[in-house]
């Protein structure tokens, strides 16, 4: 029941953020089809099946050269054929883009980063966001390009709602301490040259009872 509970929070959430009311919402418990991982892009996240799951991981891991012990923090799946990965661990990393096929076979698209071995991060607060990184997501032979949002979010957090300036307000997905989402728009070229292209996005973290109680900018 909390899990459900959950759902209608967050899509209550992004109702309100939207500026709209509050309406009816099907929940559709367990993982995603491969046809909705493949199909049109939406503002919620979907769920991965385990074996799906590990496909991605190690794909990540593999593309990015980590090491085994590395793992995958947050994946999130929200069609177009996208997935990006936060790997934590000896080795973390990013996985910008990884493309899922209609077969279910998983490959690279777009870049990433890699830390060395021993990536240190700060203690945060139950209540606190913290570490936003802006990604950039397309390549490979994906038709969709757009921006990602990953960061970190204390354990009391319980739905994330990320709001690209210009873009309506987007569900994250919420793993393991890590949220992540990402929305389809044009990539300017020389993004990641010049800062000031990168798009400036509030993030905003809800506890259990739809209270608002931290926010970040990028």
């Amino acid at each position: 029941m909390a899990r459900v509970r959950l759902v209608v929070l967050a899509a209550g959430l992004l109702a309100a953020a939207c500026g709209g009311e509050d309406t009816p919402v099907v929940i559709q418990p367990g993982p995603a089809s491969l046809a909705q991982l493949t199909g049109p892009w939406q503002a919620e996240p979907f769920a991965l099946d385990p074996a799906l799951w590990s496909r991605v991981e190690q794909t990540c891991r593999r593309d990015m050269e980590r090491r085994p012990e590395s793992v995958a923090a947050v994946v999130d799946v929200r069609g177009a054929s996208v997935a990006i990965v936060r790997m934590v661990g000896p080795g973390a990393g990013m996985c910008d883009t990884l493309h899922v096929l209609p077969s279910g076979e998983v490959t690279g698209a777009g870049g990433g980063w890699t830390a060395g071995d021993a990536e240190q991060l700060r203690a945060i607060g139950v209540a606190e966001l913290a570490d936003p990184q802006v990604g950039s997501v397309g390549g490979g032979d994906l038709k969709v390009q757009g921006f990602s949002v990953v960061g970190r979010a204390g354990g009391q957090i319980a739905a994330v709602v990320i709001e690209p300036a210009g873009i309506p307000p987007i569900l994250a997905t919420l793993q393991n301490g890590w949220f992540a989402g990402w929305w389809p728009t044009i990539v300017p070229p020389n993004q990641f040259v010049d800062p000031a292209l990168a798009p400036d996005v509030v993030v905003r973290g809800y506890d259990a009872a739809g209270v608002l109680v931290d926010e970040v900018q990028t």
